[in-house]
Order: structure tokens, then C-alpha cells, then sequence
């Protein structure tokens, strides 16, 4: 015969499971609730790195490590200019060089080929910018990379530049090196070199003359400030 466990102990041990069980429960949610906050404030209230690896917000300990304006650490915001890049000749001059005009000049880089009738209609304005600008220390240099097999010609080139009224230098690109070297695929193109070397526009075929002439004043006035 079993024994049995009279009514009222029975009644008593279920609710001490019940309280004890509550009370485990509210230990790890008071736990998990003091963790969570801490984590999330951590930052200032900045959001981490997501799983994928996104970026949504930096943290304060990420802010600090973050160089100062004007610092040796900062990253340039431009990018450096290449070099003029194996030379089949000149026209207007025996030499030319990027990175000697660097700190003395404001570079103006076009690339063109002489027959190709964008080209031809930059080129006037490209003249008056020579003329008007050189003496304040802009130096426009052509870069006549040929499409054609005629254009690769210097006697061809050597006339067209007669015939387009050019006085600044002309560099012969025949072997394409300073066009991939700029990573280029258009006639014509134009980049301003700043006098620290780096690229601070650039634009590809006809027209923004107004826009491309302002941005070749500006440069010249900041290179008077910091040499001032």
C-alpha cells in the first residue's frame, strides 16, 4: 500500500517550487537588463561594426585614433599626379617635368590629338589660358596621344601645333605610357594640378570653359597664400 503525502504539504511544496522559480527568473532578467544598457552606451550612443562588416557609425575610442586635420597621418584627399611617362619627344621646348614644377607652378595636363575635332575646339581657349595665366604660374602642357596611325607622325604634330597657334609645351605620347599612366580613355582631357602635385579637377571632352578657368584662378590664389 503507498503511502500518500496529505493535501496540504502537497499544497505548501508547490507553491515553493512556484516562488523559488520566480525568483530565477527575475535574478537573470534584472542581470541581462544592467548588461545591455552599458554595452549600448559604451560609444557614446555610436553605432559599431554590423555582422556584414558595414560600417554605421564610429565609436569614441575609433574618433580619437582619427588624425587631425592638417596632421602627418591624414590621408590626401586628391590624388597624386603621374609623371610624364617615356616621351617619344618635345614640341616648344627640349624638356618637361610634373614633379619639378611642383611647388613653383600650377599644371594644367590636356590631352589631345590633332585630329580630332573636340581638340580643336578646346584648343583656342587653352591658348588665351597659356597667355593670360602663364606669368602667375600656370603651365599648361599638351599631351598629344595620337589615335591614328598619321597622327604618330612628329612632322604632322610639329605643324598642327604651327597651325593651332600652341606656345606652351607639347609632349609626344606615341606609346600611350602617360595616358595609362592617368588611367585615361578620353580626347580631350583636361587635369589641374595643385602646387603640392595632387589632381584637384579634371574634365573630359568639350565645354565647362567658365568652370575650368575659375578653378585655375583659385588655385593660383591659394598658391599665393601658402607662399605668402
Amino acid at each position: 500500500m503507498r503511502s500518500m503525502v496529505p493535501g496540504p504539504i502537497l499544497l505548501v511544496l508547490v507553491l515553493l517550487l512556484i516562488v523559488g522559480a520566480t525568483v530565477v527568473i527575475e535574478t537573470r532578467l534584472s542581470v541581462a537588463g544592467t548588461a545591455s544598457p552599458s554595452a549600448a552606451q559604451d560609444d557614446g550612443g555610436a553605432s559599431a561594426v554590423d555582422p556584414t562588416g558595414v560600417s554605421r557609425g564610429r565609436t569614441t575610442s575609433e574618433k580619437a585614433r582619427e588624425p587631425r586635420r592638417g596632421s602627418r597621418d591624414e590621408e590626401p584627399k586628391f590624388r597624386r599626379a603621374a609623371e610624364i611617362v617615356a616621351p617619344a619627344g618635345f614640341i616648344n621646348t627640349d624638356s618637361v617635368s610634373i614633379s619639378e614644377a611642383r611647388g613653383e607652378k600650377i599644371v594644367l595636363v590636356d590631352f589631345w590629338t590633332y585630329a580630332c575635332y573636340n581638340c580643336q575646339n578646346t584648343q583656342p581657349y587653352l591658348n588665351a589660358w597659356h597667355e593670360e595665366y602663364a606669368d602667375d604660374g600656370l603651365l599648361v602642357i599638351g599631351v598629344h596621344t595620337p589615335e591614328f596611325g598619321f597622327e604618330r607622325d612628329p612632322a604632322n604634330v610639329e605643324r598642327a601645333v604651327r597651325e593651332a597657334s600652341i606656345e606652351y609645351p607639347v609632349v609626344l605620347d606615341n606609346g600611350y605610357a602617360t595616358w595609362n599612366a592617368y588611367d585615361q580613355r578620353y580626347w580631350p582631357a583636361m587635369y589641374l594640378i595643385d602646387a603640392d602635385g595632387y589632381i584637384r579637377y579634371k574634365h573630359f571632352g568639350e565645354g565647362a570653359y567658365g568652370e575650368t578657368e575659375a578653378k585655375i584662378r583659385e588655385l593660383l590664389a591659394e598658391s599665393d597664400r601658402a607662399s605668402g
